[in-house]
């Protein structure tokens, strides 16, 4: 009988014991990797969803609170600027695109966004490629005659279960303005695959505020200036006025990333003493088994086992309840085997030390 025979038949002995004792190695490696990869799915999230403009303007706030929502859908919208704001970057020699966009309610979660056809157009610079899967992109519609034409995206379709030609309003009181949907974009991996799109003479005139209003109101204006050399004029001469402000989108996210390293360092403290009470639960288990064992082991030392012998049958125990745990996890797998080995190790070593004639005396 091998020595691997030997450690799986012991294994067997104490079923439950045993079975215990993967599972906390399995819920512990578990707990690691899904914070590791959580952790690195929601920096990755950003990097993905960032804005390819370099500057972004709004009204007077919150830097992050202006980021957040007008790229990443997330948080409340901030106070709204003038169109005219739009028109005079639109008209600055020093811009190559300007694109203006309106924040509004939602439908079933996802929020609408006002904007123009430039939002989608393909320039060189651009590293987001928006394509329609179905139906055709929505129309820029003249203020005086909105055609509620929404465009939805990847996420924003299959969930909400809209598809080209479905009419749609979030509400009694929107009951008035419905919206079809003419278009549903391919995936773009961001914050745009949640969003519901559509022209801003529908978005003015759907709001009843804005109705009213001879200058339209928008949230901000994506822009993108013709040299770079250009982006700190137009970064301080709009946060000089009492209206607006003009934050750099890679800033705010690199103050995003700055908070999730203090995250990440907090969870990593955690994780490390996972892993100390995951390594912990197993050496007792070991070790508590070894003494248990003492007289078996001493009848096999008389039977001419060698103590190394011994040594590995005890290791390769404990290995073998980190496999099981760890099977689940086969990015990990190597490590948990190697946790296995050193909790194990002095049981081991003790299992080793074992001597015959001590252990073998009668039992009194």
């Amino acid at each position: 009988m091998t020595i691997l025979m030997v450690a799986l038949k012991y294994l067997r002995g104490r079923f439950v014991a045993s079975a215990l004792t993967s599972l906390s190695v399995a819920l512990g490696v578990s707990l690691v990797v899904a914070s590791v990869l959580l952790s690195r799915g929601i920096q990755q999230g950003f990097i993905e969803g960032t804005t390819d403009y370099s500057l972004l303007v709004g009204a007077k706030g919150s830097p992050t609170q202006l980021v957040l929502n007008v790229v990443f859908r997330m948080d409340v919208p901030t106070p709204n600027i003038s169109y005219s704001t739009y028109g005079q970057l639109r008209d600055d020699p020093r811009v190559e695109v300007a694109v203006p966009v309106a924040m509004g309610d939602a439908y079933q979660g996802y929020r609408y966004v006002a904007t123009t056809g430039g939002y989608f157009a393909a320039f060189p610079w651009r590293r987001k490629t928006f394509a329609i899967s179905e139906g055709r992109f929505f129309r820029d519609d003249p203020p005086e005659q909105p055609m509620y034409e929404a465009m939805l995206g990847a996420d924003a379709a299959r969930l909400t279960g809209l598809r080209v030609g479905d009419r749609f309003h979030e509400g009694e009181e929107m009951a008035e303005y419905p919206m079809t949907v003419v278009g549903i974009l391919r995936s773009t991996n961001s914050a745009d695959d949640r969003a519901i799109f559509f022209s801003l003479a529908s978005y003015w005139e759907m709001n009843e505020v804005s109705r009213k209003m001879k200058v339209k109101p928008l949230t901000a204006v994506l822009v993108r200036p013709k040299r770079m050399s250009d982006l700190a004029g137009l970064h301080r001469g709009f946060n000089l006025t009492a209206e607006t402000q003009a934050v750099f989108p890679s800033a705010v996210l690199l103050n995003i990333f700055n908070v999730l390293g203090l995250v990440d360092e907090l969870v990593t403290i955690i994780l490390a003493f996972v892993v100390l009470l995951v390594l912990l639960y197993l050496f007792v288990s070991m070790y508590s088994a070894t003494l248990e064992r003492k007289r078996e082991i001493a009848t096999m030392r008389a039977l001419g086992a060698r103590r190394a012998t011994i040594l590995g049958i005890v290791l390769l125990e404990s290995c073998a309840l980190a496999v099981i745990g760890g099977a689940l996890e086969p990015v990990v797998f190597g490590g948990v085997v190697a946790l296995g080995a050193l909790a194990g190790l002095l049981p081991a070593v003790l299992a080793y030390r074992t001597e015959v004639a001590e252990n073998l005396a009668p039992l009194s």
